[in-house]
């Protein structure tokens, strides 16, 4: 069908007409399910509500300064074939489909006469034309409800045939968020939408269809095709897309709204829609569309003034809607009712009576479902005004646990007053139902978290959790976890919350959303509990740590115990060994045989632990090699940490500052030239609230020392003599930034008298000490893995973020700072003992001599190749004479 604004499924029973006013339910659904009462209710009060106003014209419903884009609104321009487009409509079948027939439906006198008409108006616009196809798809005529005829193509068999486009339609509820505050709405409906798009040249014969006069094909996207809703708003998305995402219009299929807080910017905006469409060749019809309104209908909702209600048109046909007689108008009802559920408190529990029928269970009319029949109408005729939550407010949710479900309600305080945002209620599984009351409570958190993670996750308040439980003591005992609650507790981390009690008789809105009369009142669930103290956190971890204890003598057994392929060249290559027990190695590492798990477990242990400290894969690599080895080893880990949840979460990705790059002088030994850098203000930790980190730049070796931020001259130069002083001398430079604890008369007389050149970073430009910013992202980034959610005991993993850095290879180098500066590597409490290392002091000595002319030459080669690639993009600065005004940024 072309005549037609929306897609029809394939029930053809009652079809909307050119002119008649759309009421758009849950299009998540709508083109899936086919609902035949939703559709003809929506057309009923469509008739019924057309019938209240006079005729719609261009003249007296768009304003006159739009009345230059008249041709936009024009349906003459329209009445043509529309030009070929990049999203020309593909019908891509699934492998080895043979084409579909269908017979000739016989029709009667006054339906041969509509035939005729459609196919003569058609053949003439050129939206179809004769056809030859092997294809045909079903024509018939269905009688609408003012008796006269609408042309139907069936598609069904095509559809089950073709590849689905997964290209996702919006959110209805994200698209009436992002209107928020908006003073000013504009709303356009693309004339005949679907039509506007070409098939794709050479797919048109797949949908042709069949008639008494022959068989056509469409050359225009036909309704009814199951990728039609996909294709539009493709197209529709990338001609607005820069609109779009200046976050004043949004679209949906051929649905377009403009909104705004000021009249002057909203006109503008508008102006440049209406010029997209004069210029892709899309038109409006007019009497579908409404202009500069303080409040509007959008998607089956009234939107405006801050807040959004049920459009009070839908309220009137729910009054009137005919009690269900059978599943299908069970399945009808509650497809419209739940696209409204936000609305209404206790939506699950209400109409749990009447879901329950929706499955296998046999339909039976009883008393409970006619109550929750008459219930749930009456819940939605009384349905509460949502407020539209803002960015600036801050947030607060109830919720409560019963037997058998969970309740929640989200609210924003908005005007000094806490105002609804949304409802939830939800059924519990049959395995929810076996939780012990506190995991169900927990349970009825992390759903409400879950369901409103868009509003939550980031605001910029902490919100309020209140339950009427002081919640969980029993998660005071980590060793208690599950699987499943730790995941809550790790999920719980991300979020800037804080727990509230409220016992039940002052939860009444959540309480009422999750119990239900028939259900256990859940008397024993609201004893006096708490939840998700720091020490659970703290505990938990350290628990990771020491557990480790003799697992590598678990992984040696089990690569003795795998059965391995034969070893290539193995009795020839001396890099390959095998001793009396059977472990095998290669180059002196032990050699892995193909073991998935095991293999993750080994990269996960130099990854994953507080020991290994998330590092990146080149890192992960040398520490998984220095004692293990198996084909395609480096492969693997890029693989693993590649797909790390928590690297994801909390690695800060940088870009590179612009500007040549001037490395720095490279030292001739450890300790020679240092930087010294302050992170903070850092939240509490025994007294401290910043890190003050010195760096060799030589070894790349660090030094974190727990600080406060308040650390004057006196204090930088006590941590300067007792950290680096009295363990690696003098140096003979220290790099630092501006802050008055590391430049001022005192500090400049000590590095004097001490004989140490000062190097401060050029002001407003901290990359003169980059290195040092660098290694401060890495600690802070460790920090966030491991502390607890109230990070209150930083300053305690302190010292082993210093240990674990050190103890990694660093890219400059080839080498780890620990090795650089000790010669050896320290022993971590699992590696495999290997006898045959050498002892001469002499051998040592000259080995160190070694690391140190590879150091010094793999700095120098670093800086060379990093100045190379850096500046490969950019070029010099401007030439500067003393005396000139230059701008800091």
């Amino acid at each position: 069908d072309i005549d037609a604004d929306h897609e029809e499924p394939s029930d053809p029973e009652a079809r909307l007409e050119e002119g008649d006013r759309i009421f758009i339910l849950d299009h998540e659904t709508y083109f899936a399910t086919g609902t035949t009462h939703i559709r003809t209710t929506a057309t009923d009060l469509a008739i019924k509500e057309s019938l209240k106003h006079e005729a719609k014209t261009f003249e007296n419903t768009v304003p006159s300064h739009y009345h230059d884009y008249s041709d936009v609104f024009s349906k003459e321009d329209f009445d043509s074939l529309p030009q070929r487009r990049p999203w020309d409509h593909a019908i891509e079948l699934t492998s080895g489909t043979q084409p579909i027939s269908c017979k000739v439906y016989p029709i009667s006198v006054n339906e041969q006469k509509e035939l005729d008409e459609f196919i003569e108006e058609n053949l003439r616009t050129g939206r179809i034309r004769p056809s030859k196809s092997p294809w045909a798809s079903p024509f018939f005529f269905v009688k609408k409800k003012d008796g006269r005829l609408r042309p139907v193509q069936d598609y069904r068999k095509l559809n089950e045939l073709t590849i689905k486009n997964r290209y996702p339609l919006p959110l209805i509820q994200e698209l009436v968020d992002k209107l928020k505050q908006a003073r000013y709405f504009t709303k356009l409906d693309v004339r005949w939408g679907y039509n506007n798009i070409r098939i794709k040249e050479g797919d048109e014969e797949k949908a042709a269809f069949l008639t008494n006069r022959g068989l056509f094909e469409p050359l225009v996207m036909f309704f009814g095709l199951t990728n039609s809703p996909a294709t539009f708003q493709t197209m529709m998305n990338d001609i607005f897309r820069d609109l779009i995402s200046q976050g004043h219009v949004v679209v949906y299929l051929d649905d377009i709204m403009i909104f705004t807080q000021d009249l002057k910017e909203h006109r503008w905006i508008t102006r440049q829609v209406l010029q997209i469409l004069r210029e892709h060749k899309l038109y409006l019809k007019p009497e579908k569309c409404e202009f500069e309104k303080a409040e509007i209908e959008y998607l089956g909702m009234i939107v405006g003034k801050g807040v959004v209600r049920m459009d009070p048109v839908m309220i009137e046909g729910v009054v009137n809607w005919p009690r269900p007689e059978s599943k299908r108008d069970i399945q009808a009802f509650l497809g419209f009712t739940n696209f409204y559920r936000r609305f209404i408190r206790d939506y699950g529990k209400i109409a749990k009576p009447l879901s329950s029928l929706t499955g296998n269970a046999t339909f039976e009319s009883t008393v409970e479902q006619e109550v929750a029949f008459t219930s749930l109408k009456d819940a939605l005729c009384t349905a509460p005004v949502l407020a539209i939550p803002n960015d600036n407010d801050p947030y607060q949710v109830e919720c409560d646990a019963s037997d058998f479900a969970i309740g929640a309600e989200l609210a924003q305080k908005q005007d000094g007053k806490w105002k609804p945002v949304a409802y939830l209620s939800k059924a519990m599984t049959a395995a929810e139902r076996n939780y012990e009351i506190y995991d169900k409570e927990l349970l009825a958190i992390m759903t409400s978290l879950d369901e409103w993670r868009q509003y939550l996750m980031g605001a910029i308040h902490p919100f309020e959790i209140w339950t009427d439980h002081k919640n969980l003591e029993y998660f005071r005992k980590p060793q208690k976890l599950n699987q499943g609650q730790a995941r809550w507790v790790t999920e719980l981390a991300e979020y800037q919350y804080s727990l509230h009690h409220k016992p039940s008789k002052s939860n009444g809105k959540a309480d009422g959303l999750s119990r239900q009369k028939r259900h256990n009142a859940g008397k024993e669930d609201n004893s006096d509990i708490i939840l998700l103290k720091p020490e659970h956190f703290r505990a938990l971890i350290r628990s990771t740590v020491f557990s480790l204890e003799g697992i590598d003598q678990d992984w040696v057994a089990e690569i003795k115990n795998t059965k391995r392929t034969k070893i290539p060249l193995q009795n020839k290559d001396k890099d390959w060994n095998e001793d009396s027990t059977g472990l095998v190695t290669w180059k002196n590492r032990i050699y892995v045989p193909v073991n998935r798990k095991l293999r993750e477990q080994i990269i996960a242990h130099h990854h994953d632990t507080p020991l290994a400290g998330h590092p990146g894969q080149y890192k992960t690599h040398e520490m998984v090699t220095r004692n293990y080895w198996w084909p395609r080893i480096r492969e693997d880990i890029r693989k693993y940490v590649a797909g790390c949840e928590k690297c994801q979460k909390t690695k800060v990705h940088t870009t590179r500052p612009t500007g040549l790059l001037f490395p720095n002088e490279i030292p001739s030994r450890p300790w020679e030239v240092i930087s010294v850098d302050k992170i903070g203000v850092l939240p509490d930790s025994f007294g401290y609230n910043a890190i003050l980190v010195v760096v060799c730049m030589y070894s790349k070796q660090i030094i974190a020392i727990p600080s406060t931020i308040e650390l004057n001259a006196e204090g930088w130069a006590k941590a300067l003599r007792d950290n680096v002083v009295t363990h690696h001398g003098l140096p003979r430079k220290i790099i630092s930034d501006r802050g008055t604890e590391f430049k001022n008369q005192f500090i400049s007389e000590l590095y004097r008298s001490l004989g140490i050149e000062a190097n401060p970073s050029t002001a407003y430009h901290p990359q003169t000490d980059g290195q040092t910013e660098r290694i401060n992202r890495e600690i802070e980034q460790y920090l966030r893995l491991f502390i607890n959610y109230r990070q209150a005991d930083w300053a305690e993993w302190l010292p082993l973020a210093t240990f674990l850095y050190n103890n990694k290879v660093h890219s400059s180098t080839g080498y780890t700072p620990f090795f650089v500066n000790k010669g050896y590597h320290p022993y971590e409490g699992i590696q495999p003992v290997r006898e045959g290392l050498s002892k001469n002091v002499q051998q040592f000595v000259d080995r160190m001599d070694r690391v140190r002319e590879d150091t010094s030459a793999a700095i120098s080669l670093a800086q060379e190749t990093m100045k190379r690639f850096y500046d490969r993009k950019r070029k010099n600065g401007p030439e500067y004479k003393e005396g000139d005004k230059v701008w800091l940024e």
